[in-house]
């Protein structure tokens, strides 16, 4: 029942809470904001990767490892870029392996993480894949029990996968032999989506679709601990979600944590000591710069709060519904999409709007990703733009 349910929410979620065809949105869209632009951000190469996520809800970002910077898109294209003048340097078709000797769509999903060499992502059939950085050659692939829907944690040569139906998986980096699994009960409904683990002094960090954030042994697979981040309540399956599907942000010797229908908590990362929680709620990461935590919320409201703290520096509800990305810190600047494919930027002392851009009608869906003097945007539509700072 969890299966068939989590394929329903983001239709009910994810698209602003969309009534019937025939009738307005329950929950419309804030009209796009009439700004004078403070400057005009400079596009320094773009490329396409196959025909990117389109209307799936593939959490498919770009990650950079030394000069190159490696896409994907969900029919399975891969390829490799030179990550300052775009020059592709090698591109592999997936969707060209028979797994079970079925031909299908390789429906690439979780993110990709750079590690060792080698590319690992996972996708919606239940496969976690192995590719070489050098020219895309597959070195492994290995089916886990759920679709993957995040970017793996990669470490201590192991490959830790989050999937669908709960399960955290580890495989071993170099030929993908099971390590060990841990699973967890899943309530009946759940967002489409699922937190991205991190590691930690030889632990896993990842956020549970009960409201919960586990911690395990990376070495083993055994539970540490796990720590309260939001509780059901209300009269609904819908009211009653609480998903920590946000990546848990560590600073120093703190964690940070984020829950649909909860609230934003921090926590001593050593002895799970709450140290103070705000009514804050959201699915989308957390992004910092050391000093604030970034949050890209429920409504699509953006706030920055003091780490340290918990206290409020700025809020921002401008975008109000417009399905907004994770947020992005870069330079002086807060930068999110939309789903109409505007990308924003903020003042990140203040939150005022100074300038947007559009990249693709077919929209934003996943946080920009920055690499030194330069932001990379993936769209729905598989664009690649690569922008410098102001």
């Amino acid at each position: 029942m969890a299966r068939h349910l989590t394929r329903i929410v983001p239709l009910v979620l994810g698209l602003g809470l969309m009534a019937c065809s025939s009738q307005e949105p329950v929950a419309p869209a804030s009209p796009l904001p009439e700004i004078d632009n403070a400057f005009e951000a400079d596009s320094r190469w773009s490329a396409s990767v196959g025909d990117g996520v389109g209307q799936f809800y593939s959490q498919l970002r770009p990650v950079v490892d030394g000069d190159r910077l490696f896409a994907a898109s969900r029919d399975g294209v891969l390829a490799a870029f030179d990550r300052s003048s775009g020059e592709r340097l090698w591109q592999a078709r997936l969707d060209k392996l028979a797994i079970n000797e079925q031909q299908r769509s390789p429906r690439i999903s979780g993110g990709l993480t750079a590690a060792y060499g080698n590319l690992y992502f996972g996708s919606e059939n239940g496969i976690v894949y192995a590719v070489s950085q050098s020219d895309g050659e597959i070195l492994w692939t290995r089916e886990v029990p759920g679709e993957v829907l995040a970017a793996p944690a990669v470490d201590e040569g192991k490959v830790v996968v989050h999937t669908s139906a709960g399960n955290l998986v580890a495989l071993d980096a170099s030929g993908g032999e099971p390590q060990w699994t841990l699973r967890n009960e899943q309530p009946s409904l759940t967002l489409r989506s699922m937190s991205t683990p991190v590691t930690a002094g030889g632990a896993v960090l990842y956020g549970r679709a009960d409201g919960r954030l586990g911690i395990v042994l990376l070495a083993s697979g055994q539970p540490v601990r796990d720590t309260r981040i939001a509780s059901p309540r209300g009269a609904t399956e819908l009211e009653r979600m609480v998903d920590v599907s946000s990546r848990p942000v560590i600073l120093g010797e703190i964690l940070y944590a984020i829950a649909y229908n909860g609230q934003l908590t921090a926590h001593q990362l050593i002895s799970g000591q709450e140290l103070w929680k705000r009514q804050y709620q959201g699915s989308r990461d957390l992004s910092s710069d050391g000093r604030a935590l970034y949050i890209s919320d429920s409504r699509s409201h953006l706030f920055a709060v003091d780490a340290r703290s918990g206290m409020e520096l700025w809020s921002n509800t401008e975008l109000e519904n417009r399905q907004l990305t994770a947020p992005a810190v870069f330079g002086e600047y807060l930068v999110v999409g939309d789903a109409e494919g505007y990308l924003y930027w903020l003042d990140r002392q203040s939150g005022a709007l100074r300038s947007l851009q559009r990249l693709d009608s077919e929209g934003l869906y996943v946080a920009p990703v920055v690499a030194g003097d330069t932001l990379y945007v993936q769209t729905r539509g598989g664009d690649l733009v690569a922008i410098g700072q102001p």
